[in-house]
C-alpha cells in the first residue's frame, strides 16, 4: 500500500479518535447533574433557590433590611459582590448571572468553633462560561490576589488567595456546575464524594417535594437534625449540649419552604421523625399535639419557653428500677397535656435566670395529694399561704428531673402549688410568689397586645415548641454562649435584639411532624425614628384650678378598672381623674396634705379596690366615691409628722398591716381595725427612716427590714423582735432603701444598698457583710442613692454631683453621665418594662423640668417636660411608646413619648 494512503488512513483514525474523545467529554459536560447529590452528608442546612435577585429585592423593601444590611456577614458580602462586579467589567453582572438560576447553598461545621458554606452554581450557557472565565482572569490579574491551580483526585481545583487577608476561596467545575467555598477542605470533600460514585442526595426522603413551584416561596430549606448538635456546639456552653441532643432527636430531617412577609420570615413544611432507640420521638410517638393554652399563665417577662404536648408525661421519665420508681411512675403519669419549662428575664448575665415548670394534671387535686406524700410533715418553712394558693416545699433534690427527664434538671429544692389545671414547680419561693401575682394581674401572654400577633401566626397545637422573646432572653443568651461568641454577640447586640421573637414548633401529622419556624423582626418606621428624636408625639392636659401638691399616682378606677390618676391640690382636695384626662371620677376634701403614696387595696365585703393614704397624723381609707371606709380614718396623735404609709400583706390574703413612720424614727403598725400591733406601739428607733420599711418572707418567716439615715439596718419579726445579727451598722449615712433577693434561708437571702458616700454594701439576713465596693466619688459633695424600678425587680445607682448626674447598673457599669445647667437638687426615677424598654427620668427640682433617656442613655425628645413632682409612667408595648403623667402648676399632663426601636 502506498505510504501516502497509509498516512491518510492514520490521520483519519486520529481525527476520529479525537472527535470521539471530544464528543464524549462534551456529552459528559452536558450531562445533567442533580446538585443535591453533590452535597456532603454532614451538611446541617441546605437551601435551594431559583430567585436570589427577587428575594434580595423583596428583602430590601421589608422592615428586615435596615437590620440585615448592618450584619457583618452581609456587609462583607456586599463588598465582595461589588468587587466581583468591578472585576467582571460591568455593573450588576453577578446579579444578572444569578437570575432564574437554580442553585444550592449548604452549611457545614468545621471543627469545634467554625462553620463554612458551600455553593453549588450551574453554568448553563456559553455567555455564562465566558463571564466566569473573564471574572477569574481579572481576579488573577488584580494585585491583591494570586491563583493556585492543583490537581486533586483527577479534578482541577483552583484556589484564589488574597494577599492581605483571609478572603480566599476555592472552586472546581463538574458537569458545568461550579462548586465554590471559602474552605478548600469542603471542596475536596465534594471531589471525594464524586469519586466514590453512587451519588445520593442527603434529602432523598423529599425527592418529590419542591416548594419553589408555589408562589412567594423563595427557597427549599433542608435541615439535618443529626448534625444540628454539632452546629450548636460551636457557640453554646457544654452544659447545654445534652438538652440540644435530646431535642434534636425528635426528627432526623425537615424540608421547609421559605417565605418573607415584611417583618417576618416563615419556614413551614414537614419533618421525618428520628426512629432510633432512645430518641425524643421514641418517647412521644403516638402522642397527639396539644393546644397551647399555657399562654394564659405564661408571664410577660418570660424569656424562653419550651412547650411539650403529650398524652401522658411519664413517657419522659428515665428507665424505671430506681428506688421509689413505681410511686414516681404513678406521679409522673398523673400529668397529661401540656408541659412548659419557662425561663424568666434575668437582669444581668451573672445571675442564673429564674425558671418555672408548668405541668398540666388530669386531676390536679389527686396529683397534689401524691406530691404531698413526698414530704408528709409540715415543719416551719415547708408551707405558706399566698393569696388563694398554698405553696409547699419539697426537699427532694431535682424532683422535676426524676419525673420528666434530664431536660428538667437544676431544681435543688422544689416549691410547688396549683394554678388552674397546672402544677407549678420553681426552685425559689420568691419566683413563685411573683408569678402568681403576675398571673392574677393579667400580665400574661394571653392578654398581651404585643404577643397577640405572634401567637396568632403560630401553630395553635404542637408536640414540641420553642418560644424565644429576644429582648427578655438577652442576658440568658449571652450567659449561654462560649466566650468567643459572647464577645461577638455583645458587639452585634443592637442587630440581634431587633429580631424580637422566635417560635419553632412541631405538630404530629400522620407519619410526620408539621413544622413551623417564625422569626419576627420589630416593625420599623421612619416616622417613629423622627418622633423618638423630636420627642413628644402628643400632650393632653386637665386643669384642676388649684396648684397641685403631689405627683399623679397611677391607679385603677374601681368602677370599671380603667387607669386613673389620684392627685391632691392646694385646696387639700384629693381628685380621682381618668387617665384619659376626659372626666373626674371622684373627690375628697381633706384637712391636711397627703404624705407619701396613695395605695390601692382590695378590701371590704364587696372585694373591690379602695384607696389608702396618710396625712401628717392620720391614716385614711376611702371608697370609689371618696367616702371614708368604716373605722377610718385612724388618728395617731396631733403632734406626729408622719412621712408615709406602707402596706404589708404577709400571706397575700387581704389581711393587711398598715405601717407608718414619722420624722423622729418611730414606726407604728396597725391592723385594718386600727389596732396597734404588739411591739409596734410605736417601735422607737434612733434616726429617721431613709426609705419605707420593706417586707419579705424567708423560710415561712416574715421579716420587716428598716433602714435608717444614720446607717443602721434592722430586721424585725412580726412582733417587732429583732432577728439575730441585727442591727448592723454600715458606717455611713444612707438616703435610700434595700434591694432584697429572698432565698431559701436567711443565709442565702441577700440585701444590697449604697451609702450616701458611694460604698455598695451587700449583706445576708444573718447580718454578715458579704461585700463592700466603693464607687468613684469625683467630688466631696457627690451623693449616691439606690433607685429601684417600681416592680422591685431591678435597680440602678444614681450619683449626683453639683450640676451632674451619673447612673450605674447593678453590675456597677456606668450607664449615663450627664451635665445640667443648674446645680439644683436632682431626682432620679428608673422604669423597666422588659428587655431594653428602660426609661431613666432625671428631674431638676429648681427648674421643675424632667429629662428622659432611653436604655442607650440617649435623650428622648429635644426638650424636657415640665413637672413639679416625680412622674408616673405607662408603656404601650405595641407602639413602643412611653406615656408619662405629670403634675405642673394647676395642670395634670399626659405626655406620649415615642421610644426608639
Amino acid at each position: 500500500m502506498p505510504k501516502k494512503t497509509i498516512y491518510w488512513l492514520c490521520g483519519v483514525v486520529v481525527l476520529l479518535a479525537l472527535g470521539f474523545y471530544g464528543f464524549t467529554k462534551w456529552t459528559e459536560a452536558r450531562e445533567k447533574v442533580d446538585l443535591w447529590t453533590l452535597v456532603p452528608d454532614d451538611a446541617v442546612f441546605i437551601a435551594e433557590t431559583n430567585s436570589v435577585p427577587r428575594f434580595i429585592d423583596h428583602l430590601q423593601e421589608s422592615d428586615l433590611w435596615s437590620t440585615v444590611s448592618q450584619m457583618p456577614f452581609v456587609l462583607r458580602l456586599e463588598d465582595q459582590l461589588t468587587t466581583l462586579d468591578s472585576l467582571s467589567g460591568g455593573r450588576s453582572q453577578f446579579r444578572n448571572f444569578l437570575v432564574n438560576k437554580n442553585m444550592l447553598v449548604s452549611l457545614h461545621v468545621m471543627g469545634r468553633t467554625d462553620q463554612e458554606l458551600l455553593y453549588y452554581i450551574p453554568v448553563n450557557t456559553v455567555a455564562e462560561h465566558r463571564y466566569i472565565r473573564t471574572l477569574v482572569e481579572n481576579v488573577v490579574k488584580a494585585d491583591e490576589y494570586r491563583q493556585e491551580v492543583r490537581d486533586y483526585q483527577g479534578f482541577q481545583i483552583t484556589d484564589i488567595v488574597h494577599q492581605n487577608n483571609t478572603n480566599n476561596f476555592s472552586f472546581f467545575s463538574y458537569h458545568n456546575n461550579l462548586v465554590i467555598s471559602a474552605s478548600p477542605v469542603l471542596v475536596e470533600e465534594v471531589v471525594r464524594r464524586i469519586n466514590r460514585g453512587q451519588l445520593e442526595s442527603p434529602a432523598k426522603d423529599y425527592k418529590n417535594t419542591n416548594y419553589l413551584s408555589q408562589p412567594e416561596v423563595y427557597a427549599n430549606v433542608f435541615i439535618n437534625y443529626q448534625h444540628v448538635p454539632d452546629l450548636f456546639s460551636t457557640f453554646l456552653k457544654e452544659d447545654l449540649l445534652d438538652d440540644v441532643n435530646l431535642l434534636s432527636s425528635l426528627c432526623r430531617n425537615s424540608m421547609l419552604e421559605l417565605k418573607l412577609n415584611n417583618n417576618r420570615l416563615f419556614l413551614n413544611g414537614f419533618s421525618n421523625p428520628e426512629t432510633v432507640e432512645g430518641s425524643l420521638f421514641s418517647r412521644l410517638k403516638g402522642h397527639a399535639a396539644k393546644s397551647f393554652k399555657l399562654r394564659e399563665v405564661i408571664p410577660n417577662r418570660a424569656a424562653v419557653l419550651l412547650h411539650l404536648g403529650m398524652n401522658q408525661m411519664g413517657v419522659l421519665r428515665a428507665v424505671s428500677g430506681k428506688p421509689n420508681a413505681s410511686f414516681l411512675d404513678t406521679l409522673a403519669n398523673s400529668f397529661a397535656g401540656e408541659l412548659g419549662l419557662c425561663y424568666l428575664e434575668a437582669y444581668d448575665t451573672r445571675t442564673s435566670p429564674e425558671k418555672v415548670l408548668f405541668a398540666q394534671a388530669s386531676n390536679p387535686a389527686y396529683t397534689q395529694s401524691l406530691l404531698n406524700r413526698l414530704q408528709p410533715g409540715q415543719t416551719a418553712g415547708t408551707q405558706e399561704k399566698y393569696a388563694d394558693h398554698t405553696i409547699r416545699l419539697l426537699t427532694a433534690k431535682d424532683l422535676p428531673q426524676q419525673l420528666f427527664g434530664d431536660m428538667f434538671k437544676g431544681f435543688d429544692q422544689t416549691y410547688y402549688t396549683t394554678l388552674q389545671n397546672y402544677i407549678l414547680f420553681t426552685d425559689d419561693v420568691a419566683t413563685m410568689r411573683s408569678l402568681l401575682a403576675e398571673v392574677k394581674a393579667g400580665k400574661v401572654w394571653g392578654k398581651s397586645e404585643a404577643m397577640e400577633p405572634l401567637l396568632a401566626e403560630t401553630q395553635q397545637e404542637d408536640n414540641v415548641g420553642l418560644y424565644i422573646h429576644t429582648a427578655n432572653a438577652w442576658n440568658l443568651l449571652v450567659r449561654s454562649m462560649n466566650n468567643q461568641i459572647q464577645a461577638a454577640l455583645l458587639r452585634n447586640s443592637s442587630i440581634v435584639k431587633k429580631f424580637n421573637y422566635l417560635s419553632f414548633q412541631f405538630s404530629a401529622a400522620e407519619q410526620q411532624y408539621y413544622t413551623s419556624l417564625i422569626l419576627r423582626h420589630q416593625e420599623e418606621s421612619s416616622v417613629k425614628k423622627v418622633l423618638a428624636s423630636q420627642g413628644i408625639t402628643q400632650e393632653e392636659t386637665y386643669d384642676l384650678k388649684s396648684r397641685l401638691l403631689t405627683m399623679p399616682f397611677l391607679l385603677q378606677y374601681p368602677v370599671d378598672n380603667t387607669a386613673e390618676l389620684v392627685v391632691q391640690d392646694s385646696a387639700l382636695v384629693l381628685h380621682g381623674v381618668s387617665a384619659q384626662l376626659d372626666r373626674q371620677n371622684w373627690t375628697d376634701t381633706l384637712d391636711a396634705r397627703v404624705m407619701g403614696p396613695v395605695h390601692q387595696l382590695v378590701y371590704g365585703a364587696d372585694k373591690r379596690l379602695k384607696y389608702f393614704f396618710a396625712t401628717p397624723n392620720r391614716i385614711f381609707g376611702v371608697d370609689k366615691n371618696g367616702n371614708d371606709l368604716e373605722n377610718f380614718p385612724f388618728t395617731l396623735g396631733d403632734s406626729l409628722r408622719l412621712q408615709q404609709l406602707t402596706v404589708f400583706d404577709y400571706d397575700k390574703n387581704g389581711n393587711y398591716r398598715l405601717a407608718v413612720d414619722d420624722q423622729l424614727g418611730n414606726i407604728f403598725l396597725l391592723d385594718m381595725q386600727g389596732n396597734l400591733q404588739g411591739g409596734w406601739t410605736p417601735m422607737r428607733l434612733d434616726s429617721r427612716l431613709a426609705a419605707p420599711p420593706q417586707h419579705l418572707k424567708v423560710n415561712g418567716r416574715n421579716v420587716i427590714m428598716v433602714v435608717l439615715e444614720n446607717g443602721f439596718v434592722y430586721a424585725f419579726g412580726e412582733q417587732g423582735e429583732p432577728y439575730p445579727g441585727f442591727p448592723i451598722n454600715l458606717g455611713a449615712n444612707l438616703r435610700s432603701g434595700l434591694f432584697v433577693k429572698p432565698g431559701i434561708s436567711f443565709r442565702r437571702s441577700t440585701c444590697a444598698t449604697v451609702t450616701q458616700s458611694g460604698e455598695v454594701v451587700t449583706f445576708d439576713l444573718t447580718g454578715e457583710i458579704i461585700s463592700r465596693k466603693q464607687l468613684l466619688r469625683p467630688d466631696r459633695r457627690s451623693t449616691f442613692e439606690l433607685v429601684p424600678e417600681p416592680t422591685g425587680k431591678s435597680y440602678i445607682i444614681a450619683r449626683t454631683d453639683p450640676g451632674r448626674v451619673a447612673l450605674y447598673s447593678q453590675e456597677l457599669k456606668l450607664l449615663l453621665d450627664r451635665r445640667f445647667v443648674t446645680s439644683s437638687a436632682k431626682e432620679v426615677q428608673y422604669f423597666h418594662f422588659g428587655g431594653d424598654k428602660k426609661l431613666y427620668v432625671i428631674r431638676e427640682t429648681g427648674t421643675r423640668k424632667a429629662y428622659l433617656f432611653d436604655v442607650q442613655a440617649q435623650p428622648l425628645g429635644k426638650d424636657p417636660i415640665n413637672t413639679s413632682f416625680p412622674v408616673s409612667v405607662q408603656f404601650n408595648e405595641v407602639q413602643n411608646q412611653y406615656i408619662l403623667f405629670a403634675s405642673f402648676n394647676r395642670v395634670l399632663q399626659k405626655i406620649t413619648v415615642q421610644g426608639r426601636n
